[in-house]
Protein backbone atom coordinates (compact mmCIF):
# COMPACT_ATOMS: atom_id res chain seq x y z
CA UNK A 1 0.00 0.00 0.00
CA UNK A 2 0.99 3.55 -1.10
CA UNK A 3 0.10 6.76 0.06
CA UNK A 4 -3.03 8.10 -0.98
CA UNK A 5 -2.46 9.91 -4.75
CA UNK A 6 -3.69 13.12 -3.24
CA UNK A 7 -1.36 13.28 -0.36
CA UNK A 8 0.10 16.66 -0.13
CA UNK A 9 3.60 17.08 -1.73
CA UNK A 10 4.98 18.86 1.13
CA UNK A 11 3.55 16.24 3.20
CA UNK A 12 5.16 13.15 1.61
CA UNK A 13 8.73 15.72 1.67
CA UNK A 14 8.50 15.89 5.57
CA UNK A 15 7.49 12.45 6.11
CA UNK A 16 10.53 10.99 3.96
CA UNK A 17 12.45 13.14 6.16
CA UNK A 18 11.17 12.36 9.38
CA UNK A 19 11.34 8.76 8.41
CA UNK A 20 14.89 8.38 7.42
CA UNK A 21 15.56 10.18 11.09
CA UNK A 22 13.62 8.16 13.26
CA UNK A 23 15.19 4.96 11.44
CA UNK A 24 18.46 6.12 12.46
CA UNK A 25 17.12 6.87 16.05
CA UNK A 26 15.67 3.30 16.04
CA UNK A 27 18.52 1.31 14.78
CA UNK A 28 19.38 -0.25 17.83
CA UNK A 29 16.06 -1.75 18.13
CA UNK A 30 16.35 -3.61 15.33
CA UNK A 31 13.65 -1.82 13.32
CA UNK A 32 11.63 -4.62 10.63
CA UNK A 33 9.25 -2.03 9.42
CA UNK A 34 8.61 1.99 9.92
CA UNK A 35 5.46 4.13 8.51
CA UNK A 36 4.41 7.47 9.49
CA UNK A 37 0.79 8.40 9.28
CA UNK A 38 -1.46 12.10 9.04
CA UNK A 39 -3.84 12.31 12.05
CA UNK A 40 -6.40 10.86 10.09
CA UNK A 41 -4.15 7.84 10.00
CA UNK A 42 -3.62 7.65 6.43
CA UNK A 43 -0.31 6.46 5.35
CA UNK A 44 2.19 9.22 4.57
CA UNK A 45 5.43 7.30 4.68
CA UNK A 46 6.75 3.85 4.93
CA UNK A 47 10.61 2.38 4.52
CA UNK A 48 9.27 -0.27 2.06
CA UNK A 49 6.03 -1.65 0.96
CA UNK A 50 4.35 -4.14 2.45
CA UNK A 51 1.84 -2.46 4.16
CA UNK A 52 -1.42 -4.31 4.84
CA UNK A 53 -4.60 -4.64 6.30
CA UNK A 54 -3.78 -6.00 9.55
CA UNK A 55 -1.02 -3.50 10.06
CA UNK A 56 -3.77 -0.85 9.14
CA UNK A 57 -6.37 -1.98 11.85
CA UNK A 58 -3.50 -2.01 14.61
CA UNK A 59 -2.47 1.87 13.50
CA UNK A 60 -6.20 2.73 14.00
CA UNK A 61 -6.93 1.29 17.06
CA UNK A 62 -3.90 3.15 18.26
CA UNK A 63 -5.12 6.03 17.06
CA UNK A 64 -8.27 5.55 18.88
CA UNK A 65 -6.42 5.04 22.02
CA UNK A 66 -4.49 8.48 21.39
CA UNK A 67 -7.66 10.20 20.90
CA UNK A 68 -9.24 9.01 23.70
CA UNK A 69 -6.42 9.70 26.39
CA UNK A 70 -5.02 12.86 25.56
CA UNK A 71 -1.72 12.82 27.86
CA UNK A 72 -0.93 9.34 25.94
CA UNK A 73 1.69 9.56 23.99
CA UNK A 74 3.54 6.01 23.30
CA UNK A 75 1.97 1.98 23.04
CA UNK A 76 3.85 -0.76 23.67
CA UNK A 77 2.79 -4.26 23.12
CA UNK A 78 4.27 -7.87 21.97
CA UNK A 79 2.78 -9.26 18.63
CA UNK A 80 3.48 -12.61 17.21
CA UNK A 81 7.29 -12.56 17.88
CA UNK A 82 7.62 -8.61 17.83
CA UNK A 83 7.46 -5.46 19.26
CA UNK A 84 4.66 -3.36 17.91
CA UNK A 85 5.83 0.53 19.12
CA UNK A 86 3.56 3.43 18.12
CA UNK A 87 4.98 7.08 19.02
CA UNK A 88 2.22 10.07 19.10
CA UNK A 89 3.09 13.54 18.12
CA UNK A 90 1.22 16.56 19.96
CA UNK A 91 0.81 20.01 18.92
CA UNK A 92 2.02 22.45 21.90
CA UNK A 93 -2.20 22.45 23.33
CA UNK A 94 -2.64 18.55 23.05
CA UNK A 95 -3.91 18.25 19.62
CA UNK A 96 -2.14 14.99 18.25
CA UNK A 97 -0.30 15.85 14.98
CA UNK A 98 0.95 12.67 13.29
CA UNK A 99 2.08 8.93 14.29
CA UNK A 100 4.69 6.84 13.83
CA UNK A 101 4.35 3.02 13.38
CA UNK A 102 7.41 0.69 14.16
CA UNK A 103 7.88 -3.05 14.40
CA UNK A 104 11.05 -3.82 15.84
CA UNK A 105 12.99 -7.09 17.38
CA UNK A 106 11.46 -8.43 20.69
CA UNK A 107 14.96 -8.92 21.95
CA UNK A 108 16.01 -6.32 24.05
CA UNK A 109 19.76 -4.82 23.92
CA UNK A 110 20.80 -4.67 27.29
CA UNK A 111 22.96 -1.04 25.98
CA UNK A 112 19.87 0.49 24.79
CA UNK A 113 17.52 2.66 27.09
CA UNK A 114 14.38 2.62 25.65
CA UNK A 115 13.52 5.71 27.48
CA UNK A 116 16.39 7.61 25.87
CA UNK A 117 15.13 6.48 21.99
CA UNK A 118 11.74 7.39 22.80
CA UNK A 119 12.60 11.17 24.19
CA UNK A 120 14.81 11.04 20.97
CA UNK A 121 11.93 10.16 18.73
CA UNK A 122 9.52 12.54 20.46
CA UNK A 123 11.89 15.69 20.00
CA UNK A 124 12.18 14.64 16.26
CA UNK A 125 8.23 14.11 15.91
CA UNK A 126 7.73 17.68 16.76
CA UNK A 127 8.44 18.45 13.54
CA UNK A 128 5.06 16.47 12.83
CA UNK A 129 3.20 19.41 13.96
CA UNK A 130 5.92 22.52 12.97
CA UNK A 131 5.53 21.50 9.65
CA UNK A 132 2.83 22.88 7.29
CA UNK A 133 0.85 19.54 6.65
CA UNK A 134 -2.79 19.95 8.58
CA UNK A 135 -4.39 21.10 11.33
CA UNK A 136 -6.41 17.36 12.27
CA UNK A 137 -7.96 16.13 10.21
CA UNK A 138 -8.35 18.85 6.85
CA UNK A 139 -5.29 18.72 4.65
CA UNK A 140 -3.89 21.38 2.20
CA UNK A 141 -0.30 21.96 1.67
CA UNK A 142 0.02 24.42 -0.82
CA UNK A 143 1.46 27.51 0.11
CA UNK A 144 0.17 30.88 -0.52
CA UNK A 145 -0.35 32.84 -3.47
CA UNK A 146 1.93 35.87 -4.02
CA UNK A 147 -0.88 38.16 -5.11
CA UNK A 148 -2.56 40.42 -2.13
CA UNK A 149 -5.36 38.44 0.05
CA UNK A 150 -8.76 41.14 -0.74
CA UNK A 151 -10.44 42.27 2.45
CA UNK A 152 -12.40 40.03 4.20
CA UNK A 153 -16.56 41.52 3.91
CA UNK A 154 -19.93 40.73 4.02
CA UNK A 155 -19.42 39.53 0.11
CA UNK A 156 -19.64 35.74 -0.52
CA UNK A 157 -16.40 36.46 -2.95
CA UNK A 158 -14.27 37.83 -0.57
CA UNK A 159 -14.78 35.00 1.91
CA UNK A 160 -14.14 32.40 -0.98
CA UNK A 161 -11.20 34.37 -1.91
CA UNK A 162 -9.45 34.34 1.07
CA UNK A 163 -9.91 30.81 1.88
CA UNK A 164 -8.01 29.84 -1.25
CA UNK A 165 -4.69 31.35 0.15
CA UNK A 166 -5.70 29.55 4.01
CA UNK A 167 -2.70 27.22 5.28
CA UNK A 168 -1.51 25.37 8.13
CA UNK A 169 0.77 28.12 9.73
CA UNK A 170 -1.94 31.54 8.75
CA UNK A 171 -3.88 32.18 11.78
CA UNK A 172 -6.78 31.94 9.76
CA UNK A 173 -6.26 28.10 9.43
CA UNK A 174 -8.93 25.86 10.59
CA UNK A 175 -8.55 22.76 13.14
CA UNK A 176 -10.54 19.67 13.14
CA UNK A 177 -10.60 17.25 15.87
CA UNK A 178 -11.55 13.46 15.03
CA UNK A 179 -13.99 11.49 16.88
CA UNK A 180 -12.83 8.54 19.15
CA UNK A 181 -14.69 5.33 18.36
CA UNK A 182 -15.75 3.89 21.76
CA UNK A 183 -17.07 0.23 20.33
CA UNK A 184 -14.71 -2.10 18.40
CA UNK A 185 -14.28 -2.58 15.02
CA UNK A 186 -13.70 -0.39 11.73
CA UNK A 187 -12.12 2.81 11.79
CA UNK A 188 -13.73 6.66 11.79
CA UNK A 189 -13.13 9.54 9.65
CA UNK A 190 -15.87 11.42 11.38
CA UNK A 191 -14.91 14.68 12.44
CA UNK A 192 -15.86 18.46 14.07
CA UNK A 193 -14.22 22.04 13.47
CA UNK A 194 -12.62 23.10 16.59
CA UNK A 195 -11.34 26.14 15.70
CA UNK A 196 -12.99 29.13 17.86
CA UNK A 197 -14.53 31.80 16.28
CA UNK A 198 -17.06 34.92 17.74
CA UNK A 199 -20.58 33.75 17.17
CA UNK A 200 -21.71 35.39 13.89
CA UNK A 201 -23.35 34.70 11.00
CA UNK A 202 -20.33 36.39 9.17
CA UNK A 203 -17.60 34.51 10.66
CA UNK A 204 -19.87 31.05 10.26
CA UNK A 205 -19.61 32.00 6.46
CA UNK A 206 -16.23 32.63 6.56
CA UNK A 207 -15.20 29.36 8.46
CA UNK A 208 -17.46 27.51 6.13
CA UNK A 209 -15.92 28.85 2.78
CA UNK A 210 -12.66 27.86 3.84
CA UNK A 211 -13.41 24.41 4.42
CA UNK A 212 -15.15 24.02 1.36
CA UNK A 213 -11.67 25.38 -0.34
CA UNK A 214 -9.84 22.88 1.90
CA UNK A 215 -12.23 20.17 1.14
CA UNK A 216 -12.16 20.94 -2.73
CA UNK A 217 -8.45 21.06 -2.95
CA UNK A 218 -7.63 18.12 -0.78
CA UNK A 219 -9.98 16.45 -3.72
CA UNK A 220 -12.99 15.76 -1.78
CA UNK A 221 -15.47 14.99 -5.05
CA UNK A 222 -17.43 12.11 -6.01
CA UNK A 223 -15.09 10.43 -3.57
CA UNK A 224 -16.55 6.66 -2.69
CA UNK A 225 -15.93 6.79 0.96
CA UNK A 226 -15.66 10.64 1.79
CA UNK A 227 -14.67 11.39 5.38
CA UNK A 228 -16.91 13.54 7.21
CA UNK A 229 -16.22 17.19 8.67
CA UNK A 230 -18.91 18.72 10.78
CA UNK A 231 -18.71 22.75 11.54
CA UNK A 232 -20.63 24.37 14.73
CA UNK A 233 -23.00 26.95 14.26
CA UNK A 234 -24.42 29.78 15.95
CA UNK A 235 -27.93 30.62 16.84
CA UNK A 236 -28.14 33.56 14.21
CA UNK A 237 -26.80 31.50 11.20
CA UNK A 238 -29.59 29.14 11.83
CA UNK A 239 -32.69 31.38 12.54
CA UNK A 240 -31.80 34.51 10.47
CA UNK A 241 -32.24 32.73 7.10
CA UNK A 242 -28.64 34.11 5.75
CA UNK A 243 -26.73 31.65 5.80
CA UNK A 244 -27.78 28.80 3.52
CA UNK A 245 -28.10 31.43 0.16
CA UNK A 246 -24.60 32.55 0.52
CA UNK A 247 -23.59 28.87 1.26
CA UNK A 248 -25.14 27.53 -1.98
CA UNK A 249 -23.28 29.37 -4.67
CA UNK A 250 -20.10 27.77 -2.94
CA UNK A 251 -21.32 23.96 -2.61
CA UNK A 252 -22.06 23.97 -6.07
CA UNK A 253 -18.94 25.04 -7.72
CA UNK A 254 -17.03 22.79 -4.98
CA UNK A 255 -19.23 19.06 -6.33
CA UNK A 256 -18.43 17.61 -2.92
CA UNK A 257 -19.27 14.24 -2.10
CA UNK A 258 -22.77 13.94 -0.42
CA UNK A 259 -22.63 13.68 3.65
CA UNK A 260 -18.73 15.60 3.70
CA UNK A 261 -19.78 18.80 5.24
CA UNK A 262 -22.15 19.25 7.66
CA UNK A 263 -23.07 21.78 10.56
CA UNK A 264 -23.85 21.33 14.24
CA UNK A 265 -26.51 22.92 15.34
CA UNK A 266 -27.08 24.20 19.06
CA UNK A 267 -30.05 24.17 21.48
CA UNK A 268 -30.08 27.80 21.33
CA UNK A 269 -31.29 27.59 17.81
CA UNK A 270 -33.45 24.48 17.99
CA UNK A 271 -35.17 25.29 21.38
CA UNK A 272 -35.64 28.72 20.56
CA UNK A 273 -37.49 28.91 17.10
CA UNK A 274 -38.21 24.98 16.26
CA UNK A 275 -39.84 25.95 12.74
CA UNK A 276 -37.10 28.33 11.93
CA UNK A 277 -34.79 24.88 12.29
CA UNK A 278 -36.68 22.68 10.59
CA UNK A 279 -36.68 24.70 7.55
CA UNK A 280 -32.96 24.98 7.51
CA UNK A 281 -32.30 21.33 7.70
CA UNK A 282 -34.52 20.96 5.07
CA UNK A 283 -32.08 23.69 3.04
CA UNK A 284 -29.20 21.36 4.35
CA UNK A 285 -31.08 18.13 2.58
CA UNK A 286 -31.10 20.14 -0.19
CA UNK A 287 -27.80 21.11 -0.44
CA UNK A 288 -26.25 17.51 0.46
CA UNK A 289 -25.36 18.75 3.81
CA UNK A 290 -25.81 16.36 7.08
CA UNK A 291 -26.96 17.74 10.08
CA UNK A 292 -25.71 17.10 14.20
CA UNK A 293 -28.22 17.97 17.08
CA UNK A 294 -25.76 19.23 20.09
CA UNK A 295 -26.63 18.72 23.64
CA UNK A 296 -29.40 16.60 22.89
CA UNK A 297 -31.71 14.95 26.11
CA UNK A 298 -34.37 14.10 26.82
CA UNK A 299 -35.60 17.09 28.58
CA UNK A 300 -35.36 19.74 25.37
CA UNK A 301 -37.66 20.13 22.91
CA UNK A 302 -35.85 18.40 19.66
CA UNK A 303 -38.23 15.22 18.85
CA UNK A 304 -39.75 17.10 15.82
CA UNK A 305 -36.58 17.56 14.44
CA UNK A 306 -35.53 13.81 14.50
CA UNK A 307 -37.68 13.01 11.46
CA UNK A 308 -35.53 15.53 9.68
CA UNK A 309 -33.81 13.62 6.35
CA UNK A 310 -30.87 15.62 6.76
CA UNK A 311 -30.19 15.03 10.45
CA UNK A 312 -27.63 12.17 11.07
CA UNK A 313 -26.15 12.70 14.43
CA UNK A 314 -27.03 13.15 17.80
CA UNK A 315 -24.26 14.73 20.29
CA UNK A 316 -25.04 13.98 23.97
CA UNK A 317 -25.61 16.39 26.54
CA UNK A 318 -22.37 16.76 28.84
CA UNK A 319 -24.43 16.83 31.53
CA UNK A 320 -25.64 13.65 31.12
CA UNK A 321 -22.61 11.41 30.28
CA UNK A 322 -21.05 13.04 33.66
CA UNK A 323 -23.88 11.28 35.52
CA UNK A 324 -23.62 7.92 33.89
CA UNK A 325 -23.55 5.02 35.26
CA UNK A 326 -24.39 6.32 38.80
CA UNK A 327 -27.58 8.41 37.79
CA UNK A 328 -30.33 6.13 37.11
CA UNK A 329 -32.01 9.42 35.31
CA UNK A 330 -28.87 10.20 32.89
CA UNK A 331 -28.47 6.10 32.56
CA UNK A 332 -32.14 5.94 31.51
CA UNK A 333 -31.88 9.06 29.43
CA UNK A 334 -29.02 8.01 27.53
CA UNK A 335 -30.40 4.71 27.44
CA UNK A 336 -33.27 5.75 25.38
CA UNK A 337 -31.66 7.91 23.24
CA UNK A 338 -29.18 5.60 21.73
CA UNK A 339 -32.31 2.91 21.09
CA UNK A 340 -34.36 5.40 19.33
CA UNK A 341 -31.07 6.73 17.12
CA UNK A 342 -30.49 3.01 16.47
CA UNK A 343 -34.32 2.70 15.07
CA UNK A 344 -33.69 6.10 12.95
CA UNK A 345 -30.23 5.55 11.64
CA UNK A 346 -28.36 8.27 14.11
CA UNK A 347 -25.09 7.96 15.58
CA UNK A 348 -24.86 9.29 18.77
CA UNK A 349 -21.52 10.85 19.89
CA UNK A 350 -20.71 11.51 23.84
CA UNK A 351 -19.59 14.58 24.90
CA UNK A 352 -17.25 15.35 27.80
CA UNK A 353 -15.85 11.58 28.61
CA UNK A 354 -13.15 11.81 30.72
CA UNK A 355 -12.32 8.38 32.16
CA UNK A 356 -12.24 4.95 30.35
CA UNK A 357 -14.80 4.07 32.72
CA UNK A 358 -17.18 6.46 31.81
CA UNK A 359 -15.92 5.28 27.81
CA UNK A 360 -16.37 1.70 28.84
CA UNK A 361 -19.71 2.00 29.92
CA UNK A 362 -21.18 4.39 27.41
CA UNK A 363 -19.69 1.83 24.41
CA UNK A 364 -21.78 -0.85 25.93
CA UNK A 365 -24.95 0.84 25.63
CA UNK A 366 -24.55 1.43 22.36
CA UNK A 367 -22.81 5.04 21.58
CA UNK A 368 -20.50 5.13 18.61
CA UNK A 369 -18.14 8.20 19.61
CA UNK A 370 -16.66 10.50 21.92
CA UNK A 371 -15.70 13.85 20.73
CA UNK A 372 -13.26 14.96 23.37
CA UNK A 373 -10.07 13.10 24.96
CA UNK A 374 -10.11 11.56 28.32
CA UNK A 375 -7.68 13.58 30.38
CA UNK A 376 -7.92 11.41 33.70
CA UNK A 377 -4.81 9.60 34.90
CA UNK A 378 -1.09 11.55 34.30
CA UNK A 379 1.49 11.30 31.26
CA UNK A 380 3.47 8.58 31.80
CA UNK A 381 0.83 5.95 33.88
CA UNK A 382 1.05 2.58 32.03
CA UNK A 383 -2.13 1.31 33.56
CA UNK A 384 -3.83 3.98 31.98
CA UNK A 385 -2.43 3.95 28.74
CA UNK A 386 -2.95 0.05 28.76
CA UNK A 387 -6.43 0.70 29.60
CA UNK A 388 -6.99 3.04 27.27
CA UNK A 389 -5.74 0.70 24.28
CA UNK A 390 -8.05 -2.36 25.45
CA UNK A 391 -10.69 -0.11 25.22
CA UNK A 392 -10.09 1.00 21.55
CA UNK A 393 -9.45 -2.32 20.82
CA UNK A 394 -12.58 -4.06 22.33
CA UNK A 395 -10.43 -6.28 24.63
Amino acid sequence: MTPPADTPEIDRKVAAQLGQRLLKILAPMRVRSLSLHDVAGELLWINHGEYDEHMRRQVQEAQDAFALDRNLQHLERDVEGSRVLFFCSRSADGDRAGLAFAIVSSRRRPDVDPAAVRERVFTSMRRFSASEPLPAGVVDGRPPEPEPTPALGGAMEDARARTEQTTDDHPDSLRSRPYARLRPGGTTRRYEIADSAEPSTEQDLIRAARLIALLKRRGARNAPAPASFALPLCAASILSGQFTPRLEPMLHEAHLSEDILGFTLPPAAWELDPAATERFMEQCAAMRCFVALDDFNLARGGFALLRAPSLRCLKLDAKLIAGVPEDKFAHANVAAIVKAARILGLYCVAKAVKSPDRARWLASAGVEFADRASRAGKAGSTTRRARALRLAAGS
